[in-house]
C-alpha cells in the first residue's frame, strides 16, 4: 500500500511540474514509473521502462539545449498541459496504451491552438514556424509526461 501511495504522489507531483517546470517532469514522471514495479504482481515490461526512460531523457537533453528564454516560459503552459492531461485520460478510459498516447499528442496540439487563439496568445503567431516551435518546445515535455503517467496508472490499476 505504501508503494501505490508514494507512485501517486510523485505522479501528482509530475503532472503539477508540467504546468511549471516542463522539463523535470517527466523525471519525477518516469521514477513514479519506476516504483510501479515495485508494487508487486503487475510490473511494466522492461521495453516500456526503456522506451520512457529513452523519451525522458530525449526531453531533458532537449530542454537543456533550448534557449533560457524558452525553458523558463510558461505561455499557454495551463492550456497545453491540461489538454495534454484530458487527452491522456480519454484515452486511458478507451483501454489503448497507443490511444493514451495519441490522446496525450492530441491534447497538447489542441491545447495550444486554443492558447494562440485567445489574446495573450497572439504573440505565438499562429499558423507560422514561431508557434509549431513553440509548441514543439512546450508540448513534448507535456506528452511525455503524461504518457508515462497515463502509463503507471494503467499498471496501478492492473494491480487492483
Amino acid at each position: 500500500m505504501t508503494i501505490i501511495i508514494i507512485t501517486v504522489l510523485l505522479l501528482a507531483v509530475a503532472a503539477g511540474l508540467s504546468f511549471f517546470k516542463g522539463y523535470l517532469a517527466p523525471v519525477v514522471a518516469f521514477l513514479g514509473l519506476c516504483v510501479t514495479g515495485l508494487s508487486g504482481s503487475v510490473a511494466p515490461s522492461p521495453g516500456s521502462y526503456i522506451f520512457w526512460g529513452t523519451a525522458m531523457i530525449i526531453v531533458v537533453s532537449i530542454g537543456l539545449m533550448l534557449p533560457r528564454r524558452i525553458v523558463s516560459s510558461r505561455l499557454g503552459m495551463p492550456y497545453i498541459c491540461g489538454a495534454s492531461l484530458a487527452g491522456m485520460l480519454v484515452g486511458l478510459a478507451l483501454g489503448s496504451h497507443a490511444a493514451m498516447v495519441a490522446g496525450a499528442f492530441a491534447g497538447a496540439v489542441l491545447g495550444g491552438i486554443a492558447f494562440a487563439k485567445t489574446p495573450a496568445g497572439k504573440v505565438l503567431e499562429f499558423p507560422t514556424s514561431r508557434f509549431l516551435n513553440y509548441l514543439c518546445a512546450k508540448g513534448l515535455p507535456a506528452v511525455v509526461t503524461m504518457s508515462i503517467i497515463g502509463t503507471a496508472v494503467g499498471v496501478l490499476l492492473e494491480t487492483r
